[in-house]
């Protein structure tokens, strides 16, 4: 039974898809060979210093870690500043509050990032608990470490969360550390995104919300 819900950041609470596959697109043409063959998708969801990792085993890599990040750093503002909130996100975190439901942030972007969504969305005191892959002492996604840390944060087992993912490497960690896991596809399923571990797929804030809720009733 769900006890406490966890949300991802980018492609569930602020809609960032598009601009980040966009600005993948070209960080990997920056850092790679020409005619590399690597899909943004291939990434999404995993924090970007172990993406660096991932890539330097399988390419020759055209630039050094550091710089990789600061390619990544420098689109972020410009990202989250255009990303929309998640429809009616400020009213499902009241529902949700109103139950007193602990609510948590496990996303594998960075610290500066997320003071930005927060800044512009007025986020800054909705989360019990906030948890980037970049402060985890293991490994991000798709390992469940992330899920594992904030479920002990939030008093309770992993099998006791209710996640919201979007990403294959998310939703992976999600269902590896034991949680009800609904992957959010908003832009439709007919992509690559292996969404098999979800306990659910839904396609729209209006189901996500009923979803949401339910168990709290």
């Amino acid at each position: 039974m769900s006890r406490a819900v966890v949300f991802d950041m980018d492609g569930v609470i602020v809609d960032t898809e598009q601009y980040w596959v966009e600005a993948e697109r070209d960080i990997l043409d920056t850092a790679l060979p020409a005619g590399h063959g690597v899909d943004p998708h291939e990434i999404t969801g995993i924090n970007v210093h172990e993406q660096y990792e991932i890539l330097e085993a399988n390419h020759e890599l055209q630039v050094s870690q550091e710089e990789y990040f600061d390619l990544f750093d420098s689109e972020a503002e410009g990202v989250y500043e255009q990303a929309d909130l998640l429809t009616g996100f400020h009213d499902l975190l009241d529902r949700l509050e109103d139950r007193a439901v602990p609510i948590g942030l496990a996303t594998s972007s960075y610290p500066r990032w997320i003071d930005i969504v927060f800044e512009t969305h007025d986020l800054g005191d909705r989360f019990e608990h906030v948890l980037s892959a970049a402060n985890l002492d293991g490994p991000g996604k798709p390992e469940p470490l992330i899920y594992e840390t904030i479920a002990e944060r939030l008093g309770v087992s992993g099998e006791e969360l209710l996640v919201v993912e979007d990403s294959e490497n998310g939703i992976a960690a999600a269902a590896a550390a034991g949680a009800y896991t609904i992957a959010y596809a908003p832009h439709g399923t007919a992509d690559d995104t292996d969404r098999s571990p979800a306990d659910e797929v839904l396609g729209s804030s209006e189901e996500l919300r009923e979803s949401m809720l339910q168990p709290f009733e």
